[in-house]
This record gives structure tokens, sequence and C-alpha cells, in this order.
């Protein structure tokens, strides 16, 4: 199970103890004691959860709440702290999403693992909803590449079809009927259709390329919206 967690809290002791308290649990904890710290992990890496506390050196709790909301909105946030003023409750709550609120001390093997375990749960159900707001979003666009990619199939087939008959037009030319012209003028018009007819193969050619790149083109694009 690929579950992880950034622990902040500016006490060692605490962050020890929580430490201790999950070793067990299939859980990959990263632990940072300021707000600069958590600042530069959460730049490196996605968290499925984040604790914090809200007295924290260098960025202080709620402008990590407020980073997280803006650039992580996925990731579910736990208050761990001392003492929390009312407005304080609401304005993290209301505000900044947060998932619970927690006053120390509190015992980390039970009512804040249950937490942790809905907190997880959560944190799927937003990762489903944005997987599925990305299809809706990328069905309109599938559907379109489709239709394009069909018409692009079509007009190779007909353009295949037309060079091979226009190759066939070399085989049963002006240069083997009986006709008025003489020698001379039967041999140019049949180099004047032979021109032609080369020209146009020729021309099929250059389109063929070009409807491969633009078929490497719509390939790429499919790559990018799966």
């Amino acid at each position: 199970m690929d579950r992880n967690l950034l622990f902040v809290s500016r006490y060692p002791d605490i962050c020890r103890e929580f430490l201790d308290a999950t070793k067990d649990k299939d859980i990959a904890i990263d632990v940072a004691l300021n707000g600069t710290d958590a600042a530069l992990l959460l730049k490196k890496k996605r968290y499925d959860v984040v604790v914090t506390g809200l007295s924290l050196d260098g960025y202080n709790g709620e402008q990590l709440l407020t980073y997280i909301n803006k650039t992580f909105p996925h990731t579910v946030c736990i208050v761990y702290t001392t003492t929390i003023s009312p407005a304080q409750l609401q304005f993290v709550m209301n505000k900044r999403d947060v998932f619970r609120v927690f006053l120390r001390p509190v015992d980390f093997q039970t009512v804040f693992w249950e937490a942790l375990e809905e907190a997880y749960e959560y944190h799927g159900v937003l990762v489903k909803n944005q997987e599925d707001e990305h299809e809706q979003r990328l069905r309109p666009i599938k559907k379109e590449i489709a239709t394009i990619s069909q018409k692009m199939q079509a007009q190779e087939t007909g353009r295949r079809e037309m060079a091979g008959y226009m190759q066939r037009l070399l085989k049963q030319s002006v240069k083997n009927y009986t006709h008025k012209l003489d020698g001379e003028g039967k041999k140019r018009l049949w180099e004047l259709e032979r021109d032609v007819v080369i020209l146009c193969c020729g021309k099929e050619q250059e389109l063929r390329t070009k409807l491969q790149s633009a078929e490497n083109a719509t390939a790429k694009i499919r790559g990018m919206t799966v």
C-alpha cells in the first residue's frame, strides 16, 4: 500500500512519539520540525496526508495550510496543536479545508489513528473525483481524435487507390492505341501523359508524407490523453 504522510511539529519529542506509535503501520512518513522544511519537502513530494501544528518556526501552520490548499488540493490536512482559538478553529475548518483538529495530548494509536484511516479514505475519494472530472474533459477530445483518425485513414485509402489507378494508366496510354498521330507526335503525347502521371504520383507521395506526420502528431496527442 503506497500511503505517505508528512508530520510537522516544532517539538522533536512529539515527532518521536508519533513515529514510535506508527512504526508498525504501512505508511511512509516524513518529519519536519518547522514550516520552512515542511515547504521544501512539499515541493519535492506529493503527500496523501499532512499533519501539522499551527505554531511553527519559518512558515506558520496557517501559511502552510494555505500553500497546501492552493498547490495540492487533494492532500488531506489534519491539525494537531496545543491550543486553538474559536476564530482559528473556524478559519482552518471552513477556509482551509482541514479534515480534523486535535488538541494535545492525544493517543496516536487509537482515536488519532482512526482519523488517519478516514483521511486516507477521503483522499481516495478526492483523487477518484479528479480522475472522473479529467475523463469527462477528455471524452470529447478523444472522440474528435477518433473522428480525425477515421477521416485520415479514409483519405489514405483513397489516395492509395488513386495512385494505383494512375500507375496503371502508364500501361494503358495513348501509345498503345491506334490514332492519326505520327510516330513523333504519339511519342510526345505519351511522354506528356507519362510525366503527368508521374507528377501526380509524386504529389501523392508528398501528401502521404504529410499525412504520416499528422498521424504521428495525433498519436502523441492520444498518448497524452490516456
